[in-house]
């Protein structure tokens, strides 16, 4: 009888043990991603990947750059899936801390972290970016020890990122000095909404229609460089005009094998991602988090934030060993066969 009790009181305990493990319920993250190029389909992977290697529950929605559809996306995710960790691109920096306080809102305890691009005026709980100004000194570091004076043109990203801000106080840390001393003359200094190619096209192709001479540009992402390319092939400018970049796309690595492009800034994004969805995870589940990251005024509060440095200039002398060897590109994605 006693062998049988103690049997009985052992099932009962692995049981217990059982049920207590999977009662522990999973963190549950939403991913809203507002833009829609090419680079934050890695950005996208890379998280979930993580989240779920973490244990988590994800659910990813894109709003192909639509501000209305990714406020509509993101009441969605708060309301239907329940999520207790929001992480979210917003299309529109300026715009999205309302979207941000009223999924807060609805949901109490909701944790909310921006990612890759600074969401003001709200209550965040955490931002995790690159060091931007770093990104712009390094597209203007380039191509001015390439060639230190002549025509400039800056082609930034949509006003309403305030990545793209911080992109050129980066850019103009390293020009100033030059325009200050007369060696270069900026001739074009836009910022494009959307960070949009065609419209990055057309302003290159509008001022060469009506000028003579232009050295360099200084394009903030692929996206403006790619529609900057194509205003230069149609003048057979494409590989006599410095061109900057951010991103490592495709078709921009293509373009510095080519000499249309002369160089990107490859920023390892994997780091990025993985960072995010281990500080989503001790959010989700309410753990201490360290004192010792930094603080980004956003306008409300000051937010915990981290601000990666790793990122490197691509050229076509180490492409290989960076995009390449890194495994974010195949070779036959920028050589072809």
């Amino acid at each position: 009888m006693k062998t049988n009790y103690f049997k009985f009181i052992g099932a009962f305990l692995i049981l217990i043990f059982i049920i207590g493990c999977n009662s522990e319920e999973k963190v549950k993250v939403g991913i809203s991603i507002g833009p829609d190029h090419e680079r934050w389909l890695k950005d996208r992977d890379y998280l979930v990947q993580r989240l779920e290697n973490h244990g988590a529950q994800v659910f990813v929605l894109e709003a192909g750059n639509n501000e209305r559809m990714q406020s509509k996306q993101v009441e969605e995710l708060v309301t239907k899936d329940k999520i207790d960790v929001l992480i979210i691109i917003p299309v529109n920096s300026e715009t999205a801390g309302l979207m941000v306080d009223n999924a807060k809102r609805t949901k109490e305890g909701l944790k909310v972290i921006a990612y890759d691009r600074m969401i003001k005026n709200c209550m965040l709980d955490f931002y995790i970016s690159f060091d931007n100004v770093k990104v712009g000194e390094l597209q203007a570091d380039y191509l001015t020890r390439i060639k230190s004076g002549g025509k400039y043109a800056l082609l930034g990203g949509d006003q309403t990122d305030n990545n793209s801000i911080l992109l050129r106080l980066g850019q103009m840390n390293v020009l100033q000095p030059l325009v200050t001393k007369g060696d270069v003359k900026i001739v074009i200094d836009r910022f494009v909404d959307g960070w949009n190619a065609n419209l990055a096209y057309q302003i290159v192709d509008d001022y060469l229609k009506e000028n003579k001479g232009l050295d360099a540009i200084v394009a903030s992402n692929d996206e403006l460089a790619r529609g900057a390319s194509m205003a230069l092939d149609k003048y057979n400018m494409s590989t006599k005009v410095l061109l900057s970049g951010q991103d490592a796309q495709i078709d921009a690595c293509k373009r510095i094998i080519e000499g249309k492009q002369t160089m990107t800034v490859y920023k390892f994004i994997e780091s990025l991602a993985h960072s995010a969805a281990n500080i989503a995870i001790q959010l989700g589940k309410n753990e201490p988090m360290s004192n010792s990251y930094a603080t980004v005024n956003n306008g409300r509060k000051l937010v915990p934030s981290l601000l990666l440095p790793s990122m490197i200039q691509v050229t076509p002398e180490n492409i290989r060993m960076t995009v390449i060897a890194d495994g974010y590109l195949d070779e036959k994605q920028v050589f072809g066969n």
